[in-house]
């Protein structure tokens, strides 16, 4: 099964979450047994699927929303495309294009814990973050550099304090949105040659005369 670009997002982002706030909560092992793709309702059973016990320290990742951005949608990837390469370098018949749809999406983040030292930590981390421009970086076939920037949201106390029932977990929320596109690739047949010819006209409508002066060519160079 193809793996979708969206979906491709998502494991670059865990990995990044993982990466940067996991040594605030001691996790630096495995991040399959470290963090979840899941809502936060969902989070404490998908973590102890993985690991079958108990949980102390994790974090959990949610993708909620993704929504068109129309004002990148100007943009020449958005309208056009970008040729990149021929399908074939002999014939040079067709020619690969990436076209993007701009969209915006929006991740919510949840630090799970029972020190809440930990937990602290982890936020003055995210806090920092802003200071490095914090982005996701795609090499498109393994070449092609794009940027996608990463706007940071607020960070909010999500704690279930019924701590009788389920124990007491402290659970810090923050959410970002991520300046993506999703990204397509189409084959178009190519101009290896264009030409112009150069006519004098004489004479009144609808009696015109047209004499050739010159023919110019411009044939593809790679």
């Amino acid at each position: 099964m193809t793996v979708s670009f969206v979906q491709s997002i998502d494991t670059a982002i865990k990995t990044a979450v993982w990466t940067k706030f996991g040594p605030s909560l001691g996790l630096t092992t495995d991040q399959n047994k470290e963090l979840v793709f899941a809502p936060k309702e969902l989070a404490l059973r998908k973590i102890a699927e993985k690991r079958g016990e108990n949980s102390v320290e994790f974090i959990s990742v949610w993708r909620n929303s993704i929504e068109l951005d129309w004002e990148r949608q100007q943009s020449v990837i958005g309208r056009n495309g970008l040729s990149l390469s021929y399908v074939d370098s002999t014939t040079k018949a067709q020619v690969v294009t990436v076209k993007g749809v701009p969209v915006n999406i929006n991740y919510d983040v949840f630090l799970w814990s029972r020190d809440l030292d930990k937990i602290t930590k982890a936020t003055e981390s995210y806090l920092q973050w802003l200071h490095n421009r914090p982005q996701l970086v795609i090499y498109y076939d393994g070449q092609y550099e794009m940027n996608m920037y990463m706007h940071l949201g607020s960070i909010d106390d999500v704690s279930d304090y019924n701590v009788y029932e389920k124990g007491q977990y402290f659970v810090s929320k923050f959410n970002f949105t991520l300046e993506a596109w999703s990204l397509t690739t189409i084959s178009s047949r190519t101009i290896l040659k264009i030409i112009i010819d150069f006519y004098l006209r004489e004479g009144q409508a609808p009696d015109y005369i047209d004499t050739l002066l010159n023919e110019y060519e411009i044939e593809a160079t790679v």
